[in-house]
């Protein structure tokens, strides 16, 4: 069968033909026609439109005199804005990338903000229209600025009103005492701009009130006067304004002041949330990966204890009187961490020792023995590449030296010993005689006191093992070991 152009029917579901109808401020046909009449793409592309928008990069290069980059956001716009049939946005867009072209700076400045109302506009319709398919998170914040007038001149506001609320939202006070009544009643302004002589209370009063109440006192403010008093500019300076306007009022200028302040402060405020989230972000980093790595010591230290049936939960048992002793010797919360994770793999080194051999229920050979005495080295071996915690290769490998120089595997003696190795030392004796093993009973809680004081200065640190004594000593009921 033979098909013309008019005869070809395009199928759209009901839904996206609605969709479509209530774009009806853009030329929706012109741009369906741009994405092969298919209803699906063009509402994809008109979604990408916002989600991709360019207004920040626009205010950047504006604010940074950045012409050529303004030349080539304006273009981007200028052809997003025909693909989605959004043409009085793509006329404006085309005559001022050929001002940015022509290095116009005074036509930019002229039109700069109304081609950005007129953006932000198109941008919030499609918005209200397809809230779902946009994800508002990735895109720039649209915002419409509020400026206050604060001036009991009708004139003077009416100025203002003329030439800013084609790009702003304005609000007006006759007074100061009007002025506070709406921010109270919850109104926000981005800026204020404030005469200085009216009656009861002036600008100077104005202005030191606003600035003193943390709520309001990054609010900018711009003094509007008719005085050319040097005096008068430095007071209002030193009070906080940001700027002066003269009356009667430039609205070429004061078009131009008030679009350059919101654009720094602008920039400032996203500047301060971009550094909040990036530093909060840094922070939840940090924590997903302490608990990470807490869950990988976990994991190993579970690894080695269930080589071994008769001393399950050693390395947790360990861990936890190393933190006790450390924490009676002044460790910081940091030096805690630290020595927790060094006590849950202190015996590491278990994993390249037969599973016979550690599960031996009789006495061990000088031969196994001695392929038990290696799990330190062993252990030292796998830990030495970890250089941020260096307290878990000195654990791991030392654990089993001695204070007077007859343990192994290096017969360090003394402060020879690196004090996380002496520490763990003396808990790992405590849970060795505490707990029951293939060969022997756990001791009783007199007898394990007396092997450590008796081996004080010899198998351990005379002050290690004096804090484990006194440890001891508090736990009458002995519930330590449980």
């Amino acid at each position: 069968m033979e098909n013309s152009e008019n005869q070809i029917e395009v199928e759209r579901t009901p839904d996206n033909r609605q969709i479509i109808d209530k774009l009806s401020f853009l030329a929706t046909e012109e741009g369906l026609k741009r994405c092969m009449d298919d209803a699906d793409f063009y509402l994809d592309i008109v979604s990408t439109f916002v989600e991709d928008n360019v207004l920040e990069q626009l205010k950047n290069c504006y604010f940074g005199n950045d012409w050529n980059g303004y030349r080539v956001k304006v273009h981007a716009l200028k052809s997003s804005s025909a693909y989605i049939g959004a043409e009085e946005l793509r006329a404006k867009a085309k005559r001022m990338e050929d001002a940015a072209r022509q290095g116009d700076v005074e036509y930019i400045n002229l039109n700069h903000h109304q081609l950005l109302a007129l953006y932000e506009e198109v941008l919030r319709n499609i918005d209200a229209v397809l809230p779902k398919r946009i994800n508002t998170e990735a895109g720039t914040q649209i915002k419409r600025f509020t400026i206050f007038v604060v001036d009991d001149s009708r004139m003077n506001c009416q100025v203002v009103y003329e030439v800013l609320s084609g790009t702003y939202n304005i609000k007006e006070a006759s007074s100061g005492a009007e002025f506070f009544a709406q921010l109270e009643a919850g109104v926000m302004p981005d800026l204020v701009l404030l005469d200085i002589h009216m009656p009861g209370e002036d600008g100077h009063d104005i202005i030191r009130k606003l600035k003193s109440n943390e709520k309001y006192v990054n609010i900018p403010v711009v003094f509007m006067t008719i005085d050319s008093d040097l005096s008068l500019e430095l007071q209002g300076f030193e009070e906080g304004a940001v700027d002066f306007i003269a009356k009667p009022l430039n609205p070429a200028l004061l078009r131009a002041r008030i679009n350059r302040i919101l654009d720094l402060y602008y920039l400032q405020t996203n500047l301060q949330e971009e550094v909040q989230i990036r530093t909060q972000a840094i922070v939840d980093k940090s924590q997903q990966m302490a608990t990470m790595l807490e869950q990988i010591v976990q994991a190993l230290a579970n690894t080695i204890d269930a080589k071994d049936k008769y001393t399950k939960g050693h390395s947790d048992r360990v861990s936890k009187y190393t933190v006790m002793l450390a924490e009676r010797m002044g460790y910081t919360e940091d030096q805690l961490i630290h020595i927790k994770y060094a006590g849950l793999l202190h015996d590491i080194g278990k994993i390249g020792v037969p599973d016979e051999i550690i599960n031996k229920p009789a006495k061990l050979t000088d031969e196994e023995f001695a392929i038990i005495r290696s799990h330190p080295g062993i252990g030292g071996d796998i830990l030495k590449t970890i250089t941020s915690v260096g307290e878990v290769y000195e654990a791991a490998r030392w654990h089993h030296e001695r204070y007077d120089g007859r343990g192994y595997p290096d017969r360090l003696k003394g402060r020879e010993i690196p004090e996380v190795a002496r520490i763990i030392g003396v808990a790992d004796a405590y849970d060795a005689m505490t707990s029951s093993r293939a060969y022997r009973n756990s001791f009783c809680q007199t007898r394990v006191r007396e092997e450590i004081e008796k081996n004080l200065g010899t198998q351990f640190d005379p002050l290690v093992a004096s804090h484990m004594l006194q440890i001891i000593d508090e736990d009458k009921d002995f519930k330590l070991h449980e």
